[in-house]
């Protein structure tokens, strides 16, 4: 941590000492501060701090600046984006869109077969999602190339998660309880899942934030935001559905079952960790 606010501040104050005489126009006479009808565009300055740090040491990941200390609130990585409607305000807007579908594949031993190195896969498909968008207001004051702002953000947010699973060898009256893989939570005496609902979670919060944005060059900036929020996040019902061999009637039987939904409110301070960003306005 003392690391990254020496390198903050040691370019606050090299582009400062430069900079120090010049006007609020620039040496080409680019405007330093963004004007109305400009866009903003935010970059995560925290990935580089991890790769600047472990260039430095032999550790392959610096807790002193963990991916997860930028705007945490959203729960995953954003594109950070506003619209300056004057030089004083801006509209601002936070979109994420993070998908994973991880599929594995493990060898069992074919039932069917007489022969020990016959073998059959299993297969459980994992599918996570995560949606964020924030809409907000943003007000500015200062003068010269330091500015601060504050305001508030309505963010939306929806998590998905899901397993489905297939298997290689299948019930029979000669095989009751086939070889099946145990992906950890699939096998429950002589059910085998083979949809797991997850959960569908979808959460409504207000974030208020103050920050403060120094102008190192025309219309580029360094700074560090931090937020005070409420969320209110609620899982929905799911259905997950497992197989099983039904002895009495000789045929594979499909039983369902229904887990409640679940509410949570949470609120709290986010970005304490020294979250630092950099913001372009063209």
């Amino acid at each position: 941590m003392k690391k990254v606010l020496l390198l903050v501040v040691c370019s606050f104050l090299f582009f400062g000492v430069n900079a120090q005489d010049e006007p609020l126009i620039g040496q080409k006479g680019q405007l330093i501060l963004p004007e109305s009808g400009d866009i903003g565009l935010g970059v995560n300055m925290i990935p580089f701090f991890n790769w600047f740090g472990n260039s430095f040491n032999n550790s392959t990941n610096n807790t002193y600046a963990s991916t997860n200390k930028f705007f945490n609130v959203f729960g995953n990585s954003v594109i950070m984006g506003k619209y300056m409607l004057s030089e004083k305000t801006a509209v601002r807007a936070h979109f994420g869109f993070n998908l994973t579908s991880t599929t594995q594949n493990e060898y069992i031993r074919d039932d069917a077969s007489n022969n020990p190195m016959d073998m059959v896969f299993d297969s459980r498909k994992t599918d996570v999602g995560h949606y964020t968008l924030a809409l907000g207001y943003e007000m500015r004051r200062g003068k010269g190339r330091i500015q601060g702002y504050y305001g508030a953000d309505l963010i939306f947010r929806l998590q998905q998660l899901s397993n489905a699973y297939s298997y290689g060898n299948g019930y029979s009256t000669t095989n009751v309880v086939p070889s099946s893989t145990n992906f950890g939570s699939n096998l429950n005496g002589l059910d085998r899942m083979l949809v797991d609902g997850g959960n569908t979670t979808f959460g409504v919060g207000v974030r208020g934030f103050v920050g403060v944005e120094y102008f190192v060059a025309p219309k580029l900036s360094l700074g560090v935001e931090f937020g005070w929020g409420l969320a209110l996040n609620s899982t929905f019902e799911s259905t997950s559905s497992s197989e099983y061999f039904d002895v009495t009637t000789g045929e594979v039987g499909i039983k369902n079952e229904m887990e409640g939904s679940v509410t949570t409110f949470s609120a709290g301070v986010d970005n304490m960790n020294g979250a630092v960003f950099m913001n372009f306005y063209f």
